[in-house]
């Protein structure tokens, strides 16, 4: 963990000298490592200190390894203000306005091209995308429309679980999460989002 300790040091710094010479591009791109960094940083203390059997929604360290994260990215994220989404016609009034924010910043191709290479099984989050899909000024059109920044677990599970298993899992460990498979290998993921 020191090296991971020396690596957080170093971001900072490069990040203090980002910030005395006024370039957006460089702050967003430390202030994105020092944020991987410190999930690692979290993890790896986790699954050192913690047994699992303490946790309840994180992290995920599993000692019957059915399950692994396998990389944290970046995504973006249009909150939700209601609490059941069964309720009235809020989840409707959601959708409408997700979508008209994603055409109006010009990232809908990409938020669609993520989506359609994933089937969703199951989850609670019904407006992301990774930031990496998207360009400077389609990130900060979404910003300005209220979506937020997130740092995302992808989290893998081993093969021979079951759909159904995957689930339960799922329900018992996380709090905002989607569940889907890649279409392309078929694999099953979780996306554990950290809000």
């Amino acid at each position: 963990m020191s090296y991971q300790i020396n690596d957080l040091k170093e971001a900072v710094e490069r990040l203090s000298d980002c910030l005395l010479r006024d370039d957006p591009e460089e702050v967003d791109m430390f202030v994105r490592m020092i944020k991987n960094i410190v999930t690692q940083i979290k993890n790896d203390y986790w699954s050192q200190h913690v047994n699992e059997e303490d946790i309840i929604i994180q992290p995920v360290q599993s000692k019957s390894k059915e399950y692994r994260i396998i990389n944290t990215i970046e995504f973006l994220y249009k909150p939700m203000y209601f609490q059941n989404i069964y309720e009235g016609n809020e989840i409707e009034l959601y959708s409408r306005d997700r979508t008209e924010e994603l055409m109006e910043s010009g990232t809908i191709e990409a938020h669609n091209e993520f989506w359609q290479a994933h089937e969703i099984i199951y989850g609670n989050v019904y407006g992301s995308m990774p930031l990496e899909m998207a360009d400077t000024d389609g990130i900060a059109k979404l910003i300005r429309c209220g979506w937020k920044k997130v740092s995302v677990d992808i989290v893998e599970f081993d093969k021979k679980l079951d759909e159904n298993r995957v689930r339960a899992i799922a329900e018992t460990k996380y709090r905002h999460y989607i569940l889907l498979r890649e279409l392309e290998t078929q694999c099953i993921l979780l996306l554990r989002y950290n809000f």
